[in-house]
């Protein structure tokens, strides 16, 4: 599905590069082709034949589709420093103008809960350069790794730098008073964060300021599409406690308040049925994404190439036991855990003609043929 999704994009790829915000193409009036390239969506485009690579380790995806992708990167690269009849000053120097991306209609981070920040027609209207050249920055990150894969160093390279050049522009963008990092916005600081985009001192003062964030709301989610798939990872590498206690929230907005309140599916605003006057969709993806956390962190679960797994399980919060499962292309893969009375039993099972390296909270590693094991720490 994700093949032909991939594309669905390349297909409806505009003439310039610039990839669809929904593919295939259908059920959108005209106002809306005008977010084309909107950051977070329009990058599928590369993110998902990266990810299938990761996940599969099979190079077609990657050749099939890398003149769209490098299309669509040049498109990207030529939004830096142009200006668009809607967007507002940025209040950086002229010299780092050139390296933010301040072009274009787009979501930004979109559905945030209504008391963070309430959607405006202008959110709509104008470019996001904070959201925008954050993910102008993944996006190098990206075709510079592609690029190495495919042997082709001089495209490589070009991406590395432009990258590198981009981040010193997005510095000193969350320097003006507009981008500040000073925020309770959780997004502002979670993406900077889990992106790499901040250089030491500013890392520094984004963990302590998302922290005083989340004790302003209570430690209850703030962030929207594009963070909330990025929040716990961040948390955790902060300290793992702190991941599982925003996961542990059953106040809405949050992960549990959602079945708490009777939801049978993720909700797409974190009001639920009372959100933009109940139009909202009840049945949607995006905070779903939190369970990609719960496999890899969690449960530790983790494909690491053909035939080889790592678990690195992370217990913590109030959970007494977890245990995950997974149909790789190589088999199924389980990992899980459980509290008892002197500590803790990690179970690992290894499909047939693999192996794992399992990595214990307790610092040990084992190395795992198929086959079930446990683990007592």
């Amino acid at each position: 599905m994700a093949r032909k999704f991939e594309g669905d994009l390349s297909d409806a790829q505009h003439k310039n590069g610039c990839f669809t915000q929904i593919a295939p193409v259908g059920g959108v009036d005209r106002y809306m082709n005008t977010m084309d390239g909107s950051p977070g969506w329009s990058d599928a485009g590369v993110f998902i034949p990266w990810e299938i690579f990761k996940r599969y380790g099979d190079k077609k995806i990657l050749e099939d589709n890398y003149d769209a992708m490098r299309r669509f990167a040049q498109y990207k690269i030529g939004t830096l420093g142009k200006h668009y009849l809607t967007g507002a000053p940025t209040g950086i120097e002229r010299k780092y103008r050139k390296y933010i991306s301040n072009y274009g209609q787009s979501y930004g981070e979109w559905a945030e809960p209504v008391d963070v920040k309430a959607f405006a027609i202008s959110d709509f209207v104008s470019p996001h350069p904070e959201e925008t050249t954050a993910y102008i920055v993944l996006l190098m990150e990206r075709m510079d790794e592609i690029a190495g894969v495919l042997g082709r160093e001089k495209d490589a390279a070009e991406y590395r730098e432009t990258a590198q050049k981009v981040r010193t522009g997005y510095q000193a963008l969350v320097k003006s008073k507009k981008h500040s990092l000073d925020t309770d916005r959780q997004a502002k600081l979670v993406r900077p964060l889990y992106m790499k985009l901040l250089d030491e001192k500013q890392t520094a003062y984004a963990k302590k300021r998302l922290l005083r964030a989340l004790d302003n709301y209570r430690w209850r989610l703030g962030t929207g599409f594009l963070s909330t798939p990025l929040i716990l990872y961040v948390l955790g590498e902060m300290d793992m406690e702190y991941a599982y206690r925003l996961l542990e929230n059953e106040e809405i907005p949050g992960w549990l308040s959602m079945p708490k309140n009777g939801a049978t599916t993720i909700w797409e605003s974190w009001e639920g049925k009372t959100a933009q006057g109940g139009v909202a969709s009840l049945n949607h993806y995006s905070k779903g994404a939190v369970v990609q956390w719960l496999f890899d962190t969690m449960c530790g679960i983790q494909v690491k190439g053909e035939n080889r797994f790592t678990i690195a399980p992370h217990p913590g919060g109030h959970f007494t036991r977890a245990k995950a499962d997974y149909d790789s292309i190589y088999g199924r893969v389980e990992s899980g855990w459980q509290k008892t009375d002197g500590g803790w039993i990690f179970t690992v099972t290894v499909p047939a003609n693999c192996t794992a390296q399992v990595l214990l909270p307790d610092g040990s590693v084992r190395e795992q043929g198929p086959g079930t094991a446990d683990y007592p720490i």
